[in-house]
């Protein structure tokens, strides 16, 4: 813009000079304004190419990729009783893992098939399904859970309840989410009557590699 304000100046300004002088400027007058022109057209063309650039590679912004990782894919099946919450990255102990209703209602079922009358029992009722009431062990810490994730694989604990007898077998020693677990057979019999579900212990994260690794009961 200018080169075209200063062409304008000048052409004014030869306005100005005599009659006499204006034939011999009059090739210098037309140049002058083809100059303006070619100018005035080099701008207009020049000024949406600059508007519409974009940056290079190298100076264009990255965008951001969010401060949290994509959720870790899982499995979606494994031997029961699995879990169906291990894409969440809230699950960061065994002890965090979620069950499906129908899994949590045959635990349900097998605690109630348990029940039985007691008189001197808080509320009136006992459970042949508190195993750890009934299997003798040591007074060490949590001696009854590193009892049962001590098992090897198909061996089992047993008991006589007050009116059932019942075991647990280990059926199955899947890791998940890489904690060593091992998925168990929880099994009562009541004269012709048996009632069953599936469990699951895992090492505690805290104790796991140590020369006492202490196990969960996590189902």
């Amino acid at each position: 813009m200018s080169k075209i304000l200063n062409a304008a100046l000048c052409i004014g300004a030869l306005a100005t000079v005599s009659p006499s002088s204006a034939a011999a400027q009059g090739s210098f007058l037309k140049n002058l304004a083809r100059q303006a022109a070619a100018a005035a057209i080099q701008n207009a063309a020049q000024a949406p190419a600059q508007a519409g650039a974009t940056p290079d590679a190298e100076s264009a912004p990255v965008e951001a990729s969010g401060d949290q990782p994509p959720a870790e894919e899982a499995p979606a099946t494994g031997p029961a009783p699995w879990p169906v919450n291990l894409g969440s990255r809230s699950v960061t102990s065994p002890m965090r893992l979620e069950f499906s209703p129908e899994t949590k209602a045959a635990k349900d079922a097998f605690l109630e098939f348990s029940k039985v009358r007691c008189n001197d029992c808080e509320g009136g009722y006992a459970y042949d399904a508190w195993a750890q009431h009934h299997v003798k062990v040591g007074y060490e810490y949590n001696a009854f859970h590193n009892k049962v994730g001590g098992l090897a694989m198909g061996q089992s604990i047993t008991w006589t309840g007050a009116a059932a007898t019942g075991s647990i077998t280990v059926v199955g020693e899947t890791p998940i989410k890489g904690w060593r677990c091992k998925q168990l057979k929880w099994e009562l019999k009541k004269g012709t009557q048996r009632a069953e579900r599936p469990g699951l212990y895992c090492v505690s994260p805290s104790s796991a590699g140590t020369a006492k690794e202490n196990w969960l009961d996590v189902f």
